[in-house]
């Protein structure tokens, strides 16, 4: 990747754009985020529920109550214990927690913007100018992850590979979903068995350091992630949940949802193993689309790894505007239909919200065509290349 001088005009419209989500999420300051003004509002986020439900508006290590500790990896746990120590204690701290993480995530998407646009002024336009992420940029945590992410896959392209493996894992240990991207990114290096440890090295290092220590004081805390996104069942937005609701429950899911994934995640980290940044957005996809869960904040990873890979063609543009207006209608739905679940006033069908969700799936899924219709053409390209040689 070659990057280039950074554009101040993108980082004005990245600033336009924080502003505007902020407007979005303060909409339910007055209400103190309470349901069903949430989703009324649109303005539902994880950042304020977590403030008192996991001690933060104590100041309570989010990790020492064992099963009933924080459920987010380490970093992301440490990330918004730290900042609740910057908070007055009880429910009057609320909005303050609420600004101090807005604040934390700003820095990081004023990071992703900014290294986006150093590779190429036309990446940071389109993530500050992408509806569906401006409206999900303060739902979660996802941001903290995405920068430590952005940077590895930087590094990677330098020949920093120790460093790119040491901030893929600290990605991986923010969110955990990043962990997918070891795959491609191994299989990508493996022409060089030098890049390829030294990549290695940097992830293990780093994964020790940064786990080891609460493993060994307080294992349960630390296994509580895990063990809640093993046994969590079906949930709102993905493939499953529809079947669900056409009564049809599933039941074990993960003794065949996951070989499923895993395979298909094999399979493609395989086939495109020379194209990493393909790779990687098609793997992202993958698995978005057959994970238990479909959070709305899931857009940002799949905008961001889209702008890194696809090139900046008209069908690319078109395809972007349509399935970024699939996520938008999107986050409303799933807001909506949550008030149906809760029998509030205000949701909407379920016939509505199942063919929402249908569009949205489907405009990704249509991205993701024209990804591997350009993958296929680089590899006959390539074999055609090495066959006249």
């Amino acid at each position: 990747m070659r990057t280039r001088s950074f554009s101040w005009s993108v980082l004005f419209i990245a600033t336009l754009a924080l502003a505007a989500s902020y407007l979005k999420f303060s909409r339910c300051i007055s209400g103190g985020w309470l349901t069903p003004d949430v989703y009324l509002r649109g303005c539902y986020t994880d950042l304020t529920p977590l403030y008192e439900a996991r001690g933060f508006s104590t100041d309570i290590w989010p990790y020492a109550s064992g099963a009933g500790s924080l459920e987010y990896p380490i970093l992301s746990g440490l990330g918004i214990w730290l900042i609740s120590l910057l908070t007055k204690d009880g429910s009057g701290g609320l909005l303050e927690f609420f600004r101090w993480n807005v604040f934390a995530l700003s820095c990081a998407y004023v990071i992703v913007v900014f290294q986006l646009s150093k590779l190429d002024r036309k990446n940071g336009f389109l993530l500050t100018l992408a509806p569906a992420v401006i409206s999900a940029l303060f739902i979660n945590w996802d941001l903290w992850a995405l920068a430590p992410l952005v940077l590895s896959l930087i590094f990677v392209g330098q020949g920093r590979y120790a460093a790119a493996g040491f901030l893929l894992s600290i990605s991986i240990f923010f969110k955990f979903f990043p962990v997918i991207y070891i795959l491609p990114a191994v299989l990508f290096l493996a022409h060089n068995r030098f890049a390829q440890r030294q990549f290695l090295k940097g992830l293990l290092i780093s994964a020790i350091g940064i786990n080891i220590p609460l493993m060994v004081v307080q294992f349960d805390g630390w296994l509580k992630f895990y063990r809640f996104n093993y046994e969590r069942g079906v949930d709102f937005g993905s493939i499953w949940y529809l079947i669900s609701m056409q009564g049809s429950w599933l039941y074990h899911l993960n003794w065949f949802a996951v070989p499923i994934i895993a395979a298909l995640l094999i399979g493609c980290s395989y086939r495109y193993r020379e194209n990493l940044l393909g790779n990687i957005f098609l793997v992202s996809v993958i698995c978005f689309t057959l994970n238990k869960v479909y959070s709305p904040q899931y857009v940002i990873w799949l905008t961001v790894v889209a702008i890194l890979y696809f090139p900046k063609t008209r069908i690319f543009l078109g395809l972007f505007a349509l399935w970024q207006g699939g996520e938008l209608i999107y986050q409303f739905g799933i807001w909506r239909h949550i008030l149906t679940v809760l029998g509030e006033g205000g949701g909407i069908a379920n016939s509505t919200y199942i063919s929402i969700t249908i569009f949205r799936i489907t405009t990704l899924l249509v991205l993701a065509g024209y990804a591997i219709y350009l993958l296929e053409n680089n590899l006959i390209k390539s074999r055609n290349s090495e066959s006249n040689v």
